[in-house]
Formats: structure tokens, sequence, C-alpha cells
């Protein structure tokens, strides 16, 4: 079954973030924020050898400097690892140790290179994060629903000279699948969709097609006609794909407000956007009835995302910027 994961955000729909500190808002990157594997054998309560399966990058240079994994609801201190064999310095580095077993997974608390030593007056940088329940609509196998949803750091900065809050930003629009009824270079239109959702509710997310003419091509939607179900591109496809044929697609989540750099604070439109609070696993940030005018105000489903704002500050004359490592996690219930 699919799970929730944290991708970074970028300037540009369905590419990588190399640049940790770039991730500013914008749309969901492919990278994760977190490098995952998962467990190659059961872990014991007093076990201090972890064996990881080779991540499907197939190699371990993500790994390199690792200090902090994060199994389940553990956080588990480590030396250098190789290969995939991990030796433990300090069990439940959080206060929680718990058994594992062999396919959990595994993830490297290393978001060191996500800030830097830019700030600006006030001492504070800005990030954002997207957090994705990554299940498939399309396969019932893999479909996870997560109701309730909340967001908090579990662990904030390991440094006394800096802190973190967070904010939540809910896209405007979430995921959507479909199956065209028509299309031309420039537009798609499914009819089932006629009068379900407002004028440009869709504008500035990215559409892609997954099957039939342009399998894999995605383009930015630059309006939505709530009248005739049609999509509408900022460019066009090419003209050599068969546009007789229909084509199946999916529209990705729209993107988060995008700032012009990490020192400058986004903007808190109200309707869709938290204010910056500190959170803990017993006061996680959500959103509420009356915080948000979209139709599900607290339930991720499958594709669809949150964006995470960090707000970091650090102390006036602070000259040591390491060990602000974060542990990004969340929490919902799988039933409504």
């Amino acid at each position: 079954m699919g799970t929730f994961k944290s991708y970074l955000t970028s300037l540009e729909p369905d590419i990588s973030q190399t640049i940790y500190s770039q991730s500013i808002g914008g749309h969901c990157s492919t990278s994760l924020l977190y490098s995952e594997t998962i467990l190659a054998t059961t872990v014991g309560l007093y076990d201090t050898a972890i064996s990881l399966n080779t991540p499907s990058s197939g190699d371990w240079l993500e790994w390199q400097g690792v200090e902090y994994i994060n199994i389940g609801n553990e956080v588990i201190r480590v030396s250098p690892m190789v290969n995939g064999s991990v030796t433990v310095v300090a069990r439940g580095y959080n206060g929680i140790i718990n058994m594992h077993v062999a396919l959990d997974i595994v993830r490297a608390i290393s978001s060191k290179e996500l800030f830097n030593n830019v700030f600006n007056e006030n001492y504070k940088q800005y990030r954002c994060i997207a957090v994705k329940n990554d299940s498939s609509s399309l396969d019932p196998s893999d479909q996870l629903n997560g109701y309730n949803f909340g967001v908090y750091l579990k662990q904030n900065s390991r440094s006394n000279d800096s802190s973190i809050k967070i904010a939540l930003e809910q896209p405007d629009s979430q995921y959507l699948s479909g199956t065209s009824t028509s299309w031309t270079t420039m537009t798609i239109v499914d009819n089932s969709l006629v009068g379900l959702y407002a004028d440009n509710h869709f504008r500035g997310a990215y559409l892609k097609v997954l099957s039939g003419g342009g399998s894999g091509q995605g383009k930015i939607i630059s309006s939505f006609d709530s009248s005739t179900g049609t999509f509408t591109f900022y460019n066009s496809f090419s003209s050599i794909y068969d546009y007789t044929t229909n084509v199946s697609y999916e529209v990705l989540p729209a993107p988060a407000q995008r700032i012009k750099t990490g020192i400058v604070s986004p903007i808190n439109t109200g309707s869709n956007f938290s204010s910056f609070v500190s959170s803990s696993e017993y006061t996680p940030l959500q959103f509420v009835s009356g915080n948000s005018s979209l139709p599900t105000l607290s339930d991720l489903f499958p594709g669809d995302i949150v964006y995470v704002w960090l707000e970091r500050t650090v102390n006036k004359g602070v000259e040591n910027f390491d060990n602000n490592d974060i542990v990004l996690n969340i929490k919902y219930n799988v039933s409504g």
C-alpha cells in the first residue's frame, strides 16, 4: 500500500530538485526530502546492528554523512554506514524504542542541505516541502486514504541557537485523473467534468498524459472552462500526435506560491494558508473547518498534496549553523 512522502519543491513541475536550498515553493518535485530504503532484516529492541536494502537508486551516495535514521516512530543515531550496514550509536534518540520488521521503511534524516547561512534582517529563512499521498488512485491495492491529516516536527532543530516553526498551504486544486472526450494541440476536453468545478479551478496545475498519443508529456493549464470541461494550456502539444484517439490523463495538485528567495516570507492568504506555529506530536498543525474554502479540509486522498512551509529563526550573532536537521512527521487516520 502507498504511504505519505515528503518532496522538495521546484519552479517547474515533474523534475528533480538538486539544490535543496531552492525548495522555496512552486510545484512538487520528484526529489525526496529524506532518502528512503527498507530494512533487510528484523531489528529487535536491543539490536545495535542494522542491515538495509540497497536503495532504488542503486547506490548509497545520498546516505553519506547521515547521522540519524528514522524507522517507524523511532529516531536512531548511527555511525557512518558502509553499503547498507549500520552501526547504532544510540537507540531511541527521541525517547521511543520499537521493534522493526524486515521491509519497514527507513528514512535518512538529513535535511542539512535544506538550510544555509543566508537570513533576512529578522534572522529568518523559509523553505517549502510538499507532503504527498503517493498511493495510486488507479490501483486499488495501492490506495491509501488519509483522514484528519496533521503535520508536526518530531524533532526541531538540534541547535539551541536555532528554532523552526511550520505553516500549511493547501493547493487551489488537488489530484484528478480522467479520460478525454476530445483533444487538440492546445486543449483537452472531458465532458464528465462539466459543472463539477468552478471556472479556472485548475489554473496553474500540471496536466500529464498517461496513455495514448503524447503519453508521458505534460503541460501547465492556463484556464479551465467549467461549462464544457475544457483544459487549455499555455503551450501546445506536438502536432505529430493522433488527436482522433482519446487519452487518459492526470492533473497534479496546483503549485504552492513561489517566493523569490529563501529570505522572503510566503504570503498568508488566509483562505488556504495557516499561520506559522510551533508543533509537536500532541499539537500537530491541521486545517480546520472555516480555514479553507476547499471541500476536503483535512483529508488527503491518493495523489493529493499539502505544502509545509518552514520558518527557521536563528539567534542574533550566532556563528554555528550546524545541527539543524529536522524530522517532519504526519498523523492521519485510515478511516473517516
